[in-house]
């Protein structure tokens, strides 16, 4: 659990990573390049004083991951990357400032130039955000991690989308990936309690037909039918009434 300036740090990195997506969403259009993206991650973090953390510690080879279509996490801006009209792209960022050394988390998921250019890729990301407004609903001091997980799959599965099961959303303070990991789906044993001054990253990841991925071990995990996939993560602040969205 967070200090009082350690949340307030968090707020801090926040006002940096909302610059970033901002500037994406001006930027991306048919033919951007992930470099360039890449490249103005880098610029607005070394402006604002933070440190673009994927680089430096899991020695990750960009500023930021973006993930096409059916790439699910963790695609590196390889050279040759180019977005193009109806391309699902999300852009998942991590931060951390150089004071206090604390991190926040967010991600966000785009069609490049305009939902109609890929209707069920805006259906998805539509989707995607109303699970993400309903597991944060749940997010409250005392409720159970189960309770949040089910908030999420009901959201979903509703929507006849497919729930990830192989990937976890998580808190975060010190380190990015910090205990509880909270899982898409419900599960029994997870009766873990949260608590007022926790912050977690919260992430659905939902899928276009299947739930089942393809791990290479390299950066990149895929979709194993090729289908879409769509993410929107928050970092959030547990208090004493209703949470905190940081970013």
């Amino acid at each position: 659990m967070l200090t009082k300036q350690e949340i307030e740090q968090m707020r801090k990195n926040a006002k940096t990573h909302k610059k970033v997506f901002e500037e994406i969403r001006k930027t991306l259009k048919n033919w951007t390049t992930a470099k360039e993206i890449d490249k103005l991650c880098w610029d607005i973090a070394n402006k604002h004083w933070v440190l673009c953390w994927f680089k430096w510690v899991y020695d990750f080879p960009a500023n930021i991951c973006i993930s096409v279509n059916d790439v699910v996490v963790h695609w590196t801006p390889k050279a040759w990357l180019v977005f193009y009209d109806g391309d699902l792209v999300t852009f998942d960022f991590w931060i951390k400032d150089k004071w206090l050394w604390i991190n926040t988390d967010a991600a966000i998921s785009i069609v490049v130039w305009w939902d109609d250019k890929n209707p069920k890729a805006a259906e998805l990301i539509e989707v995607n955000k109303k699970a993400l407004y309903a597991w944060i609903a749940q997010c409250k001091a005392w409720n159970k991690v189960w309770d949040i997980s089910a908030a999420i799959q009901k959201e979903i599965e509703s929507a006849w989308f497919k729930v990830v099961k192989d990937l976890t959303w998580h808190a975060i303070w010190k380190e990015l990936h910090e205990k509880p990991y909270i899982p898409n789906f419900w599960k029994a044993w997870n009766w873990i309690k949260l608590q007022k001054w926790m912050t977690l990253a919260i992430e659905p990841i939902l899928w276009e037909t299947s739930w089942q991925i393809v791990d290479e071990w390299g950066w990149e995990i895929y979709i194993k039918d090729g289908s879409l996939w769509c993410q929107y993560e928050h970092t959030i602040l547990i208090t004493d009434s209703e949470p905190e969205i940081i970013i």
